[in-house]
């Protein structure tokens, strides 16, 4: 059996699953978050959604670096930061609230979406990268 705890690509695979299951949960198509995309303010209130956003913003620098010294698991490494990362926002920012007793949801979190959605292109892009091919549920 794979573990799905620590850093394996198991572990990697269950946080960009998760990723698209609160996607699913909030029922929000890809079209509705691109034009998020483009109205919606973050607001990083959060001290997990600052640092989830510091991750995020890293990838380009991690990019550069495995282009200049050819070292592929420096992004290996990365991509467990930031599902480790993301795994801690998740825990603590509610993305899609629901109504305890009828589990209809009543509230979405559009910012945190987009942090998510942004995590979760990382994610398909470096898996593209490492040879891993992301799936939408486990």
């Amino acid at each position: 059996m794979l573990d799905d705890r620590g850093n394996t690509a198991a572990y990697l695979l269950y946080a960009f699953t998760r990723i698209r299951s609160i996607t699913r949960l909030a029922k929000i198509d890809e079209a509705t978050l691109k034009k998020a995309a483009e109205t919606t303010e973050i607001l990083l209130d959060h001290d997990k959604e600052w640092k989830l956003g510091k991750c995020i913003q890293r990838f380009p620098e991690i990019l550069q670096k495995i282009l200049d010294d050819l070292l592929l698991h420096t992004l290996c490494d990365y991509v467990y930061e930031l599902a480790t990362t993301f795994t801690e926002f998740y825990d603590s920012c509610y993305c899609v609230e629901k109504d305890r007793q009828t589990g209809e949801v009543i509230k979405i979190n559009m910012w945190r979406m987009l942090l998510c959605e942004a995590t979760a292109a990382i994610m398909a892009k470096s898996f593209d990268i490492l040879g891993l091919t992301p799936v939408e549920r486990m």
